[in-house]
């Protein structure tokens, strides 16, 4: 079994890797992708038996058919976005597990056809605080779990789901195929999964990298694994690294930047 990681740099990539290994995965079956792999960031996930899509800067509101909104102080990496949606596509067409995380499920809602709210102080009326960096596993807010029939509200409605966040972005229009799982005290998209259960693909949108310790955390986490074993044991070269790519093509890629003009919403309309 092969897990793939995406991050920005080696240090943010840490805690995700310190997180599948609190897990028992063994170090060395996990793979960081950072953006100088975009080029081989498909062909990758493609081949692994899961990918984790981690947190990051944000994404260039171009990919959603926006431009930038004045005042969202938006910081993005243009080589991590290609990295991101590289690795997306690759695991989309192979349909391996995919877990993403705060900047990893806005990335995920994009590529499927949503859209962001671009900044939530200035965007999102009556927004809480979202973005609170120190310390990394403080609890800031709720999760209210709006659908406890999917198997990650399951989880979440085992007890109260309290969380720690770092975004200033989040989902605005929620993409096609996706399901709305949880929601923050001020009705921001929290938690989603995919409606194909053909595809095992869910994301949150706060760090439970950080909160690996927290019995409810650990088992999303779990979840995740469970999937890339099974998946792994349906594909056997994955175990030793490898795996062949499966012949999925067409139209599960993700549209092109230029086709994801049809997403944009206008500034205002409510998520």
């Amino acid at each position: 079994m092969t897990l793939l990681v995406t991050a920005s740099t080696p240090q943010k990539a840490a805690p995700l890797v310190a997180a599948l290994v609190a897990c028992g995965v063994p170090a060395e079956r996990v793979r960081t992708m950072l953006p100088e792999d975009r080029s081989e960031a498909r062909r990758l996930a493609a081949g692994a038996s899961g990918l984790v899509m981690g947190g990051g800067p944000d994404l260039d509101p171009s990919y959603y058919g926006e431009e930038p909104v004045p005042g969202a102080h938006l910081a993005v990496l243009p080589e991590r976005d290609e990295l991101d949606w590289e690795a997306f596509a690759g695991a989309r067409e192979a349909r391996v597990p995919v877990w993403g995380v705060c900047r990893g499920m806005q990335v995920i809602n994009v590529a499927l056809g949503g859209t962001l709210w671009q900044d939530l102080p200035s965007q999102l009326a009556g927004s809480l605080l979202h973005d609170l960096d120190h310390p990394d596993d403080a609890l800031i807010h709720g999760v209210e779990v709006t659908d406890a029939g999917t198997p990650t509200g399951a989880i979440l409605a085992r007890e109260l789901a309290l969380v720690n966040s770092r975004h200033h972005q989040g989902v605005r229009r929620l993409a096609p195929g996706l399901v709305t799982v949880g929601r923050s005290p001020d009705a921001l998209i929290e938690a989603v999964e995919l409606s194909d259960r053909g595809w095992w693909l869910r994301a949150v949108q706060w760090h439970p990298e950080n909160l690996v310790a927290m019995a409810q955390q650990r088992a999303l986490w779990d979840e995740f694994l469970a999937a890339a074993e099974e998946f792994a044991g349906r594909r056997p070269g994955d175990r030793d690294g490898g795996g062949r790519r499966a012949d999925r093509t067409g139209g599960d890629q993700p549209a092109g930047r230029d086709d994801r003009r049809s997403a944009t919403v206008p500034a205002g309309d409510p998520p």
